[in-house]
């Protein structure tokens, strides 16, 4: 990410990946000094560097050098951008790293925090929400209080303490590419078996991804992720279409397991956090609930259940030929 230091105010900003200087009001960054013009500048991530550019009619300097209008200059930590003659519009460039998405702080001194695919914040036990990167390419944050997705600008609060969320804009290449400012491999396919008691009272639950298994015990949130995949596998078995399975208005669902919605939203979120925990640290945390308005269902992860000693299915959305008893299970 680039950040640059305003000299007079000490105010710090950070760089989208085409960032515009000036009066207007469509500038990203508002230049209030009288020789600055409505698009006076840019400055935008060509992929390998960081390149300044001028648009205005009194100028934009670099190092106190008066730089050409007809071409872009090449950023380097240290320099110091003028937008026109006053000493209040210069700023020292500070970092020049290539662009991440990332939590900007809100009217406090923490350092900004970059966000990986997967995130715990704050990290560890302590965790009050997740934000993560979809399947569909969309950043979700999950809280005990629900789940919604992420819009460049949104505000989120943790620790008592307010950030703005900024996203990369798609200009250089995938999201999956940029998230977290690392070029991400592609990833095997996690399995989740789940073993539930023949009464139904006890659920465990245990993934297997590459050689990891990861055996997650007996919770409460298990039996509840237990019905998704249940209900996901019975669509299937109705034949309809993937894109359709497993969908189920949260209100349904809470009433299904006899809890309230709030309390299901506890339960959701405590899913995703017991397994970012219990990954290696900055491992891809596996998408277990997919949401969109009002309804949600199990992801799309292969899945085997055990109920008491008997196998009651092992069913891969993703796979064209899947493998799953063809008598009506009960949701």
């Amino acid at each position: 990410m680039a950040i640059l230091r305003n000299r007079a105010t000490q105010r710090k900003i950070y760089l989208r990946t085409h960032h515009v200087f000036g009066r207007g009001r469509s500038a990203d960054t508002l230049l209030e000094n009288l020789d600055a013009s409505q698009l006076h500048a840019s400055i935008r991530w060509t992929g390998k560097a960081w390149e300044l550019r001028d648009h205005s009619r009194n100028g934009t300097l670099f190092d106190g050098t008066l730089i050409p209008s007809t071409r872009g200059l090449e950023l380097r930590v240290g320099g110091i951008i003028a937008f026109g003659h006053d000493g209040d519009s210069a700023w020292l460039v500070e970092e020049l790293s290539p662009p991440c998405n990332l939590l900007w702080p809100l009217g406090h001194d923490e350092a900004h925090i970059t966000l990986g695919r997967s995130n715990l914040l704050p990290q560890g036990p302590a965790a009050e929400l997740s934000i993560h990167h979809s399947e569909k390419g969309q950043w979700v944050c999950t809280t005990p209080g629900g789940s919604w997705i992420l819009e460049d600008g949104d505000e989120v609060r943790f620790s008592g303490k307010l950030w703005c969320f900024l996203p990369v804009a798609e200009v250089i290449s995938t999201m999956d590419s940029m998230a977290g400012g690392q070029t991400l491999l592609k990833r095997s396919q996690p399995a989740l078996s789940f073993r539930v008691s023949q009464d139904e009272e006890h659920a465990w639950l245990a993934l297997d991804d590459a050689g990891l298994h990861l055996d997650l015990g007996e919770r409460s949130h298990h039996y509840a992720l237990l019905i998704l995949a249940r209900l996901r596998l019975a669509d299937a078995q109705r034949q309809l279409a993937p894109h359709a399975q497993g969908w189920v208005e949260l209100e349904r669902l809470a009433k299904m397991l006899g809890l309230d919605p709030g309390h299901l939203n506890i339960q959701i979120f405590r899913m995703r956090k017991q397994l970012a925990l219990a990954l290696p640290q900055g491992a891809h945390v596996p998408e277990l609930i997919e949401r969109r308005r009002g309804s949600l269902r199990f992801g799309n992860l292969r899945f085997r259940i055990t109920r008491g000693a008997d196998q009651e299915a092992d069913f891969d959305p993703l796979a064209e030929g899947r493998s799953y008893p063809q008598e009506s299970l009960a949701a």
